[in-house]
């Protein structure tokens, strides 16, 4: 096996077991906060507080990663993740809660990175690798929607959150075996605002429009069109599992076919499927769109981090990009979870949705006749 691939292998298992105990808390809280001694309120603040402290702290994570290198802040990002999770067993209080939300969107920080940084460090099997990062990374929350209704018929809620600290502890295997890396191959420290280009824009508004507001507006919306309350749980949580499902078999189909051609045409693929979603959406058909964006925001999930590290040589500045990658879907996460609820409370979402599509065709199509402009005038100075 290729030495990428295994790293690549060993960095998303320990994601994956250490990312249940974030998984958990998404389907806890809401239902069970005052077994948490919660409020409603803190829920949504304890739920985001990660994301937003991932786009503060992202100098301190890109440092920490560039100081340690890849095993050791792995190593320190599930200790981080461990005494987080462990922190859910007592009936702290919010305050305390929130510091745990934090040690864990730091320790997701540095595992992401670690992930992204593996799966595109060669990149004659970046395609594959990430692959295999998009399914093992899924195989955690899977095993949360499938697993934690049925245990939680029989146990307490604490007792999930132990399983999940089990797991968390699990996660120190796979990353004792990750090899260290050099000094020369650790990534150099970033300003606090990333790049923005097309790629980064794109990457911004698909991950707000099909994964941050998509997730939260999807039940209401179910049940605006007339569905009730047990049919939009229903529905929802189909949806969800179909999403999370796609990735991982999508995953394995790259890892398969690893050796793509034209990924920049498959890239445009899911951009127009995206585009039609979100004209779906703003028309009601919420299944379709739903279906539409499950396909095109996975394969644009694969596909643009390796065009993105494809575009620099130079090792740092691959992972410099990356770096800005992951900043703006932090950004979007963050963005969307608040303006979710915006949207839903004054009956915006199809406008919204109406609006994005009508922006996004004009800028796709505004830089696809650039491109095409471009590639025409460098043919005819070569002829």
């Amino acid at each position: 096996m290729h030495s990428a691939t295994k790293q690549t292998i060993l960095a998303s298992s320990t994601l994956t077991l250490a990312l249940v105990s974030d998984a958990v808390l998404y389907l806890l809280l809401p239902i069970y906060f005052s077994d948490f001694l919660l409020t409603i309120v803190w829920v949504g603040i304890l739920l985001s507080a990660n994301r937003f402290l991932r786009i503060l702290l992202n100098p301190l994570i890109v440092y920490s990663y560039a100081l340690l290198g890849g095993r050791r802040a792995t190593l320190l990002a599930v200790f981080f993740a461990t005494v987080a999770c462990a922190m859910f067993l007592f009936s702290l209080g919010p305050w305390v809660l929130l510091i745990a939300r934090m040690l864990w969107g730091f320790a997701y920080g540095l595992l992401r990175l670690s992930c992204l940084y593996c799966a595109t460090k060669d990149p004659a099997v970046s395609l594959k690798n990430m692959g295999w990062y998009a399914a093992i990374q899924e195989l955690g929350p899977l095993l949360v929607l499938l697993a934690a209704p049925l245990i939680n018929h029989y146990y307490s809620v604490h007792v999930i959150i132990a399983i999940s600290l089990l797991l968390c502890l699990l996660a120190f295997i796979p990353a004792l075996f990750l090899r260290q890396e050099s000094v020369q191959q650790q990534s150099p420290t970033r300003g606090w605002l990333p790049k923005f280009n097309y790629q980064h824009f794109l990457t911004f508004v698909f991950c707000l429009l099909f994964d941050a507001v998509w997730i939260v507006v999807l039940a209401p919306l179910i049940i605006f069109g007339g569905g009730s309350e047990q049919q939009a749980l229903a529905m929802a949580a189909i949806l969800v599992v179909l999403k999370r499902g796609f990735n991982l078999l999508l995953g394995l189909v790259v890892v398969k076919y690893s050796q793509l051609r034209n990924v920049n045409r498959w890239l445009n693929y899911s951009v127009l499927m995206m585009l039609l979603s979100a004209w779906l959406l703003a028309s009601s058909a919420l299944l379709s769109a739903s279906l539409l964006a499950i396909v095109g925001h996975g394969v644009f999930m694969i596909l643009m981090p390796k065009i993105l590290s494809d575009q620099n040589n130079n090792l740092a500045a691959r992972k410099a990009s990356l770096n800005d990658f992951t900043l703006w879907r932090d950004f979007a996460a963050a963005l969307g979870a608040l303006l979710a609820g915006v949207l839903l409370a004054a009956e915006l979402v199809t406008y919204f949705y109406l609006s994005a599509a009508i922006l996004l065709s004009l800028v796709v199509a505004v830089f696809s006749w650039r491109e095409r402009k471009i590639r025409l005038t460098s043919t005819e100075q070569v002829e």
